[in-house]
């Protein structure tokens, strides 16, 4: 049973690494074409075995501009040397059996109210987090910060992705993004970014609960383990 359980809990993770890879990258990053298939062929378009085999990858910690000349004479930024996303946080440290870290905790370099509440969540949750385990972790911990950015036609997006492993507990993997117009100087929403790709909310609610399901259906099939 907790074998079972476990599996079921491993490909909830996969899952959620895969819808982002689908929805919050492939789409946003790699297409840079305006024509897209409707949503009759999404699933047939994706080789979603590679995209998850390519998916741990993509996290350079970096900004692609993908070949657009970007016009940001009506961007501020906080750091004039600095990209419009830059490496805020870098460290890599390890103390046995406390903890080891692998950290590049990205900052968007621009000044606006929307990259402001961006830079604050980034900063709540992920420097926190490792400020946290450097001063109290009590069983060894492993947690890992890593990002890629892109700029597609006028959208800044970025996307951290981070693992973290405490003790025996199973370990978690957290993706999450951020999407900025650069021609208004505003967040970009989900529901913004499914109209601006032409994808239907209710295809992307549907192809989420067929995923997880064919997921919970494969995690209980008898498996076989090797010792």
């Amino acid at each position: 049973m907790k074998i079972n359980m476990r599996n079921i809990v491993f490909s909830i993770i996969i899952i959620i690494c895969i819808i982002a890879l689908n929805f919050g990258v492939y789409w946003q990053f790699f297409r840079k074409t305006n024509t897209l298939p409707n949503s009759n062929t999404h699933s047939s378009s994706i080789n979603q075995e590679q995209l998850a085999k390519d998916f741990k990858n993509i996290f350079n910690n970096n900004l692609d501009y993908q070949g657009h000349n970007v016009n940001i004479s009506g961007i501020t930024k906080l750091k004039a040397d600095e990209d419009l996303i830059y490496t805020w946080v870098s460290k890599e440290s390890s103390v046995e059996n406390r903890y080891d870290l692998n950290l590049n905790i990205p900052r968007v370099n621009i000044s606006s109210t929307s990259t402001e509440k961006f830079n604050d969540n980034i900063k709540n949750i992920y420097v926190n987090k490792a400020n946290d385990i450097i001063l109290h972790s009590t069983s060894h911990t492993v947690y890992t910060v890593e990002y890629v950015s892109y700029i597609n036609t006028n959208i800044l997006s970025l996307v951290i992705k981070s693992t973290l492993k405490e003790g025996n507990n199973p370990q978690r993997v957290i993706i999450q993004t951020y999407n900025y117009n650069l021609s208004t100087n505003e967040e970009v929403t989900f529901n913004q970014m499914l109209e601006i790709k032409e994808l239907e909310e209710t295809y992307v609610k549907d192809s989420v609960l067929k995923t997880i399901e064919n997921a919970n259906v494969e995690a209980r099939k008898p498996k076989k383990f090797r010792i």
